[in-house]
């Protein structure tokens, strides 16, 4: 009897449990994946290639002193800027302007020598024909104006050679640019020849060289550009300062590649008008070597590889996805080319591709992510804050 009770309570125990894994009829409808979609867009689309690129003056000119002599003056502030001929540093003039007296004094004296012997020769050259004077005597006279013509020749060149030290006292800037660091200070004395002789260095900084480097192996994509006459153009910008660009003409084309590294060094001249780019600043040359004609594109993230196939999620009219496989030609920046799979205007998911497991998946659109700092929607909607229900308690 006991063990009849006990079967009887067991039983009424696993009665409900085998009615409640018993499968429903009607099956629960999955829920939507939320994903982000996109459409195939057609049009041209460029390609590009970037390289590291380093800023460079066009002109860099050290300012060396040419005559010895005390600094007397420095006219310019370090960093500043300079305009072409203007002047830059004064060496002690004193020296050389009485140097030029001299070489001054030197030619007049030569010049009455020559002109006494000019007389002397006029006077006798008729006593000659009527032998009052002997020939040889006038041939010494002859000689003498000869000799007096090359002492004022002589006398001239020092002249000359005098002013040009006097000028080379007073620096000039030769070309307009912007003043490097000089330890050189007024009361120095400055010896050609010597490091004491440099004075500063001058760069230009407008307009500024872009260089930058492709490698040997895409030279044979240049060169046929430059065969077929087509310039080539690059495209400068700054890491970080997107908003400033630059672009100009590829001008210059090294001869040989870098044996080291392979390779081929080629350089643009860009507009630098606010200085904004230094010489030796890093940034970015990017040179567009093609453009593809009406190609269809999509973002790379809607790309999914299975084994050697590339497929894209296809978003169907009634919101359901199918894998379509896809033919992608070349990617770039994110964006991919496809030769075949797609047409212009269909839709395919973008973000969210890794939810999706199975054909005939019901997406949805998710909504967009929200911005850093945004406070959570609850939040938004009781209005309290760390602080709010704190200040209800001072204020009662």
């Amino acid at each position: 009897m006991m063990y009849r009770s006990a079967s009887l309570v067991l039983l009424a125990l696993l009665t409900p449990a085998c009615n409640d894994s018993t499968p429903s009829s009607s099956s629960a409808t999955a829920p939507a994946v939320p994903v982000t979609t996109t459409k195939a867009a057609t049009g041209d689309f460029p390609i590009k290639r970037t390289y590291p690129a380093i800023a460079s003056p066009v002109w860099q000119v050290e300012i060396v002193a040419r005559v010895e002599g005390w600094l007397e003056t420095r006219n310019v502030k370090q960093g500043s800027l300079a305009e072409e001929g203007e002047l830059l540093f004064v060496i002690q003039q004193a020296p050389y302007e009485a140097n030029l007296l001299v070489a001054q004094a030197t030619l007049a004296e030569a010049q009455a020598q020559e002109l006494l012997a000019q007389i002397i020769v006029v006077r006798n050259t008729p006593l000659v024909a009527s032998g009052a004077v002997a020939k040889e005597e006038y041939d010494q006279y002859e000689a003498n104006l000869a000799v007096a013509k090359a002492k004022v020749q002589s006398a001239e060149a020092q002249v000359v050679q005098a002013e040009l030290d006097l000028s080379y006292t007073e620096v000039r800037a030769p070309i307009a640019g912007r003043i490097g660091a000089t330890s050189i200070d007024p009361g120095t004395l400055v010896v050609p020849g010597t490091e004491a002789a440099t004075l500063c260095t001058l760069i230009s900084a407008n307009p500024i060289r872009i260089n930058f480097a492709p490698s040997a192996n895409e030279f044979p994509e240049y060169l046929a550009k430059w065969t077929a006459n087509q310039p080539l153009r690059a495209k400068i910008t700054i890491p970080r300062e997107k908003s400033w660009t630059r672009e100009g003409t590829i001008t210059f084309v090294d001869n040989t590649a870098n044996p080291n590294t392979s390779l081929i060094r080629m350089w643009t001249d860009v507009d630098n008008t606010g200085y904004e780019l230094l010489p030796g600043q890093y940034c970015e040359a990017t040179i567009t070597m093609d453009i593809l004609k009406n190609v269809v594109t999509i973002p790379s993230e809607a790309l999914v590889s299975l084994a050697s196939d590339t497929y894209v999620w296809k978003v169907e009219s009634d919101n359901t996805v199918k894998e379509t496989k896809v033919v992608v030609q070349m990617q770039q920046d994110g964006t991919a080319v496809l030769k075949s799979g797609l047409s212009e205007g269909d839709r395919v998911v973008r973000g969210g591709v890794g939810k999706i497991r199975f054909n005939g998946t019901t997406i949805t659109e998710a909504p967009p992510p929200k911005a850093p700092g945004t406070p959570p929607s609850d939040m938004k909607k009781s209005g309290n804050s760390p602080t709010s229900s704190e200040a209800k308690k001072t204020n009662g």
